[in-house]
């Protein structure tokens, strides 16, 4: 029996299409190429203000936050968690130790703010991933 000289000589044989594979594994949220760019444009304009809707704003008195009674807050960094929580908005209430790490998702940004439609279209795309999901009703 004749064997191959080649280190690494393989034989293989494609058992599943890498689209069939694709379908299979749960579609990303995010388009990572947008996302970034309105995550690298968001840090470039930080500070800036953000409103917690009435929702948020009771969950965090519940959970005794300080800053909570406020529904305007100023957003000081930004990070991305993945399609987890997609781009997060830190806001570091001044005098108060706990920071408030929330999705982006889940405030308002003004509409005279420049990137304000471009943070709407993101939110509108990531609650209609998350509604056909079933992670949110």
């Amino acid at each position: 029996m004749a064997r191959s000289t080649e280190p690494y000589a393989l034989s293989f044989v494609i058992v599943e299409s890498p689209s069939s594979i694709l379908k299979r594994l749960p579609p990303m949220f995010d388009n990572p190429e947008k996302t970034a760019h309105l995550l690298a444009a968001l840090k470039a304009a930080v500070p800036f203000e953000v409103e917690l809707p009435p929702m948020v704003v009771k969950q965090l008195q519940a959970d005794k936050v300080a800053a909570a009674h406020q529904t305007r807050q100023t957003v000081s960094d930004l990070s991305y968690l993945g399609d987890e929580g997609g781009i997060m908005c830190h806001i570091v209430p001044p005098g108060d130790e706990a920071a408030i790490i929330i999705s982006l998702t889940h405030v308002r940004v003004s509409r005279s703010m420049p990137l304000a439609a471009s943070v709407f279209n993101y939110q509108k795309h990531r609650v209609k991933k998350l509604k056909k999901q079933g992670h949110l009703q």
